[in-house]
């Protein structure tokens, strides 16, 4: 799709900008998917860093901003631990300073170890707390990114005299 690199540079720049701003428009993103986008729609390197940094500028493309409404937003499902915030984060191209100010500003040790709690006990609402549903429990809770020592305390307090 090299098509656009036929264009004049002011008409690139214009497209590539249309391109951002759609993109902005369905939802947030941070500078690395914008330039992965723009890279892939074949856009050159000037244009996309031109383009992104302009938008930056206008306050329409912010990192930080970004990280910290991902980060609550996906604490605002449920479910989801320090660990996997971090690693989405990262795949979306964002600093890993960045990363961790959004995460640690957003959840404690306390916080994510109440919702590992609280998914534990959704999950196994009904069921028995037997070996084959606390390792299946177990497994769950570090894939949705929970820290072992706040996996550890869940089972510890599941398995202790009905906790859930």
């Amino acid at each position: 799709m090299r098509r656009k690199s036929s264009r004049p540079a002011e008409s690139q720049e214009q497209a590539a900008r249309e391109k951002c701003l759609r993109l902005l428009g369905l939802r947030a993103r941070s500078a690395a998917e914008l330039r992965d986008r723009l890279r892939t729609a074949g856009f050159g390197r000037k244009t996309i860093e031109s383009v992104v940094t302009d938008l930056a500028a206008a306050g329409l493309v912010d990192d930080e901003e970004f990280a910290r409404a991902w980060v609550a937003s996906r604490l605002a499902t449920g479910g989801v631990g320090r660990q996997k915030l971090r690693w989405e984060l990262r795949r979306k191209g964002v600093a890993e300073e960045v990363v961790r100010r959004a995460v640690e500003g957003a959840i404690s040790d306390e916080g994510e170890a109440e919702q590992a709690l609280e998914l534990a006990r959704r999950r196994l609402r009904g069921e028995s707390a037997d070996p084959r549903n606390l390792a299946r429990l177990r497994r769950l809770l570090l894939g949705r990114g929970f820290g072992f020592e706040a996996v550890d305390n869940v089972m510890r307090r599941i398995a202790s005299a009905g906790e859930h």
